[in-house]
C-alpha cells in the first residue's frame, strides 16, 4: 500500500480506478455508484495515478520511440512531435518523414481548412504519401514565392496543387519569386492582386506546412538560385543556422536582419505565430542546428523528424545549457 495512503483511501481509489480503466465505465456513471460529484471522480483517478495505484504502460509498435518524441515535447515547449526510425539513405528517411508528415495532416485536416504551404526537399515528398478517406474542401495556399530555377516537386505552388487534388481541395497559387531583386521591386509586387491575395489568404491558415531550410552551400535557397554563395557565406558570418520560409534566425531563434530579407516575398515569422498549428518537417543529415535555431524562434508547433535529427537536437540543446550551467 502506498505510504501517503489510508487503508480506506487505498481501497477507494482501486475501486474507482478499476471501474474506469478496466471497466471502461465513464466519470458521470462511477460517479453515481459511489455517490460522488464527477469531479470528485476526476480527482480521485488522478490522485490514483499520482500516488502509484494505477500505473499506465504503454506498449509502443516498433520503431516508434515515444519518450523521444515526448523529450521534444518538453524541451521546445510542443504540441507534438514525430520521430520516425532511422533509414540507411538520405531518400528512405525523406520518405518516412513525409510519411509521417501526410499522415498526421490526414488525421488533422478538417472540411474548410486553409493550409498554408511552404517549400523544399521534405515538404515536397509529402504529397506523394497524402491519401484522405474522405473528400476536403480545404485550401491550400503558397506562403511563399518559388524560383524557376528549383526543382518542381520542392516549390510551394506545386505542392499546393498537388495535395489539393489529393484532397479534393484547391490551391491558391502565388505568382512570384520567392526573391527579387530589391525591396522596391518586392513592394511593388506585393502591392498587386494576385500576390497580395495569396499571401492574405495563407495568413488565415489554421495549419501550415513548412520545411526547415539549412546554411550549408547545398541548401534549397542555392540550389534554387534564390540566394548566392556569397549571401548564403554572410549569412553565416552573421550567425545564421537555418530559415523557415525564408526568415533565417540564429541558434538562439533570433531572426538575422539582412539585406537580403527586404527582397523576400513571404509570410513572416510574425505570421506564423498566430497559425494555430504550424507543422514542421525535416530529415536531412546536417540539419540538427537549423532545426534548434526555429523551434527556438517559437513558430513551430509539431515537428516531424527522423530519430538522429532528434537526438542531435537534444544533444545540442543539452550542451548549450551545461555550458552555461558550468558558466554561472
Amino acid at each position: 500500500m502506498p505510504n501517503e495512503l489510508t487503508s480506506e483511501e487505498h481501497e477507494l481509489l482501486a475501486r474507482v480506478a478499476r471501474r474506469s480503466y478496466v471497466d471502461g465505465r465513464t466519470q458521470e456513471l462511477i460517479a453515481g455508484e459511489f455517490g460522488l460529484s464527477r469531479q470528485k471522480v476526476q480527482r480521485l483517478l488522478e490522485r490514483a495515478r499520482a500516488a502509484g495505484v494505477v500505473e499506465i504502460h504503454i506498449e509502443a509498435p516498433p520503431g516508434v520511440n515515444l519518450e523521444l518524441e515526448g523529450e521534444l515535447i518538453r524541451t521546445f515547449g510542443l504540441t507534438d512531435a514525430i520521430v520516425t526510425p532511422d533509414r540507411p539513405d538520405p531518400e528512405s528517411r525523406r520518405a518516412a518523414v513525409a510519411r509521417s508528415a501526410a499522415r498526421y495532416l490526414e488525421r488533422r485536416l478538417r472540411a474548410g481548412s486553409v493550409v498554408a504551404i511552404g517549400h523544399g526537399r521534405d515538404t515536397g515528398e509529402v504529397p506523394r504519401f497524402f491519401r484522405s478517406a474522405r473528400r476536403l474542401d480545404c485550401t491550400f495556399a503558397s506562403a511563399m514565392g518559388g524560383s524557376p530555377r528549383v526543382d518542381t516537386p520542392t516549390n510551394p505552388n506545386e505542392i499546393a496543387r498537388a495535395l489539393a487534388d489529393r484532397a479534393g481541395g484547391h490551391a491558391e497559387s502565388l505568382y512570384a519569386p520567392a526573391y527579387v531583386e530589391n525591396a522596391e521591386m518586392r513592394d511593388r509586387l506585393l502591392e498587386q492582386e494576385a500576390v497580395a491575395h495569396t499571401l492574405a489568404v495563407a495568413r488565415t491558415a489554421t495549419v501550415a506546412l513548412v520545411g526547415i531550410g539549412g546554411t550549408n552551400d547545398d541548401c534549397t535557397m542555392i540550389r534554387s538560385g534564390c540566394l548566392s554563395l556569397d549571401e548564403i557565406a554572410r549569412l553565416r558570418e552573421q550567425g545564421a543556422v537555418g530559415d523557415v520560409l525564408g526568415n533565417y534566425v540564429d541558434a538562439r531563434g533570433a531572426p538575422i536582419a539582412s539585406p537580403h530579407h527586404e527582397r523576400l516575398i513571404a509570410l513572416s515569422l510574425d505570421d506564423l505565430r498566430p497559425i494555430g498549428t504550424v507543422v514542421a518537417v525535416a530529415s536531412e543529415a546536417e540539419k540538427p542546428l537549423a532545426i534548434l535555431g526555429v523551434l527556438r524562434a517559437d513558430v513551430v508547433d509539431v515537428l516531424i523528424v527522423d530519430e538522429t535529427n532528434a537526438h542531435a537536437v537534444l544533444a545540442l540543446s543539452r550542451g548549450e545549457d551545461r555550458g552555461r550551467s558550468g558558466g554561472d
